[in-house]
Order: structure tokens, then C-alpha cells, then sequence
């Protein structure tokens, strides 16, 4: 399981979504169905069109701190936050 990255706007301010899928096409597939909280949907269009692609995130210290409690999406049943699914990496 990978830990991706995607630029968003929420409420016309810069931020992140954070997601668990085995690759891009399955990262993609899952995000349709999900609610993204407060991200603006048209900052998520180039993601499906191809435009931008989503980066991968190999370890915590590539996320800035106010990112850590947020709970990521995709394949994430157990609902885990972006530090405890490094935890659970270790």
C-alpha cells in the first residue's frame, strides 16, 4: 500500500488530500466515491484527467506537521492517519 499526495484547494485556500491505494488507477477509482471533505472539486479534475499526478509519500518527514492527524482515503478501513499508517509501516 502506497501513501498519496494530492494539491487541493479547500475553500479557495491551498491544502492537501492524503490517500492509501495500491497504485494510481486504484487511488483514482476510490476518490469518486468518497467525500473529500472541504476540498473544491474542481482542484481534483486534473488528477482524473491526467493533467497532475499524485505523489507518492515515502516517509513522515515529507508531511508538514498540520498534515499528520488527517485521516486518509482510499483503501483505508481502519481509517488510519497519516502518522499511524507510518507507524503501522515500522
Amino acid at each position: 500500500m502506497k501513501l498519496y499526495r494530492l494539491n487541493v484547494t479547500a475553500d479557495g485556500e491551498p491544502s492537501a488530500i492524503f490517500a492509501l491505494a495500491e497504485d494510481v488507477e486504484s487511488l483514482l477509482h476510490a476518490l469518486e466515491y468518497q467525500d473529500h471533505g472541504d476540498a473544491d472539486e474542481e482542484s481534483l479534475l486534473p488528477y482524473y484527467d491526467g493533467d497532475k499526478k499524485p505523489r507518492v509519500i515515502k516517509s513522515l518527514e515529507e508531511v508538514p506537521e498540520d498534515y499528520l492527524d488527517f485521516v486518509c482515503l482510499g483503501d483505508n478501513p481502519e481509517e488510519y492517519t497519516v502518522a499511524e499508517f507510518f507507524d503501522t509501516q515500522e
